[in-house]
């Protein structure tokens, strides 16, 4: 049997951390979707125009990148969130069947 010890306070926050970064990458998606490179086609002209095209292909691909970590952060923050409950809810569980088994021994 393989012996192990976790700090569930400590996943659980780890778990609200994670969470809360998830919130901020999405404040952070939004930002940066807001930061559209279409706009600066009047600016750029006729002669930027392929320079606009690939700046708002890439900057597609990183608003989509940063959403996509954000998705992943909110996913860690609930699967160590769970964990934790779960560690704390088995240990209770054991030392409570533990504690109805006691008795005198011989």
């Amino acid at each position: 049997m393989h012996k192990i010890s976790v700090d569930t306070e400590g996943v659980a926050a780890y778990g609200a951390t994670a969470a809360g970064l998830a919130g901020e990458m999405g404040v952070a998606a939004a930002g940066a979707a807001g930061a559209d490179p279409l706009l600066l086609g009047p600016i750029f002209g006729l002669v930027g125009g392929d320079f606009v095209a690939a700046y708002a292909a890439a900057h597609a691909g990183h608003v989509a990148g940063i959403g996509e970590l954000s998705a992943v952060m909110g996913s860690v923050g609930a699967a160590a969130t769970g964990a934790a409950a779960t560690y704390s809810e088995t240990d209770a569980a054991h030392a409570a069947a533990l504690r109805a088994a006691e008795g005198p021994i011989g």
